[in-house]
């Protein structure tokens, strides 16, 4: 019934507004119906906005990563615009019309406290690694030793870490797995960059910065290279 009386109501206006524009010319209708309904043409310039908006990130935007890290901890900026993002981005070359290069900051947690990971910053960390799509993240030390215990990050000694833990084996951190199955000696799960440009150019941290990679990373090869920039090497594809 509801229903019946609301397309009532809307006959009712639409006759009536017929009647009122009766022999205005076509520039007096459209000056009447920007006056009295604009309200009309603004919802519907609203709908048609979203709904474009909507398509064109459902078929054309691009959403794939050819690389994804995040920078916990910090308050400096590190996305599109920033100079780390800026810098990295002609570093490495990415054809950022097939993927993103997606580098993120703006989260506040202390893993080494329980209280520490209870916020909505932590657990969007923790969504963002059991989803696949974090490929490195960056922490003071003793923070990434906390992240690793907890399973989520790689062990780069293992064949998909593709020889991280043999090139920078006197750069390596290890932790102590708090599973148990995941066995009881020191698991490889970081590389101590704090003096890389993180730290000496883009100041991200004071003096303590290490990398980890997240633990179903899938673009090992863009971590070698963002590894290679910002400490310095020469830009490396594999």
């Amino acid at each position: 019934m509801k229903g019946k009386k609301g397309e009532k109501t809307v006959r009712r206006r639409f006759a009536a507004e017929r009647e009122a524009m009766k022999g205005m010319t076509g520039r007096q209708k459209a000056a009447y119906l920007l006056e009295y309904d604009w309200y009309w043409f603004a919802g519907a310039a609203v709908l048609a906005a979203f709904l474009i908006f909507l398509t064109y990130r459902m078929f054309f935007a691009v959403k794939e990563n050819w690389l994804y890290v995040t920078f916990p901890n910090t308050t400096a900026e590190t996305g599109k615009g920033s100079g780390l993002w800026e810098d990295f981005e002609r570093y490495a070359g990415f054809d950022l019309s097939r993927a993103n290069l997606t580098l993120t900051s703006g989260l506040f947690f202390d893993p080494t406290t329980t209280e520490g990971t209870m916020n909505s910053y932590y657990e969007s960390f923790v969504a963002t690694e059991e989803a696949g799509a974090l490929d490195a993240v960056t922490l003071p030390k003793a923070q990434l030793q906390a992240v690793g215990s907890s399973g989520r990050l790689l062990d780069l000694t293992s064949e998909k870490a593709a020889g991280l833990a043999a090139k920078y084996a006197d750069r390596l951190v290890t932790c102590v797995p708090r599973d148990q199955d995941s066995g009881t000696g020191p698991v490889a799960v970081g590389i101590d960059v704090s003096d890389s440009l993180l730290v000496t150019k883009y100041h991200l941290y004071g003096e303590d910065c290490v990398l980890g990679v997240g633990a179903k990373a899938e673009h090992i090869g863009a971590v070698k290279t963002f590894l290679a920039f910002i400490l310095g090497e020469e830009r490396s594809d594999g």
